[in-house]
């Protein structure tokens, strides 16, 4: 009996933990093609942070810009909502979403040109 309530813990732990990793994942912007810029939706938990990334050559300029309901979310803890440079070295180039308050959702808009 108590053999089976140990298993049934561990594989609730194990689904959280595994739940909780994945909400850490970075996500990968895609742009239709023939766009140079695409715009991605969610919510974020009070004082939360998603990220994404998109790939990018050097030299293009990488711009980010977000809103949400509450006003209160900003790009990596920067306190701004609109973020840009240009790509230095061509890879991957990532955008974080920062809450400072409660619960909210956001619209990010991401362009490289």
């Amino acid at each position: 009996m108590h053999k089976n309530i140990f298993v049934k813990l561990f594989v609730l732990i194990t689904m959280v933990a595994f739940s909780n990793i994945a909400s850490f994942a970075d996500t990968r912007i895609r742009f239709a093609r023939g766009r140079t810029s695409a715009t991605v939706t969610g919510r974020v938990g009070t004082g939360g942070r998603v990220c994404y990334f998109a790939g990018a050559r050097a030299g293009q300029r990488f711009t980010a810009t977000i809103s949400s309901r509450s006003g209160k979310v900003a790009i990596f803890e920067s306190g701004e909502t609109t973020y840009n440079y240009v790509v230095d070295v061509s890879g991957n180039q990532s955008v974080c979403v920062d809450n400072m308050a409660g619960a909210t959702t956001y619209s990010l808009t991401v362009s490289i040109m």
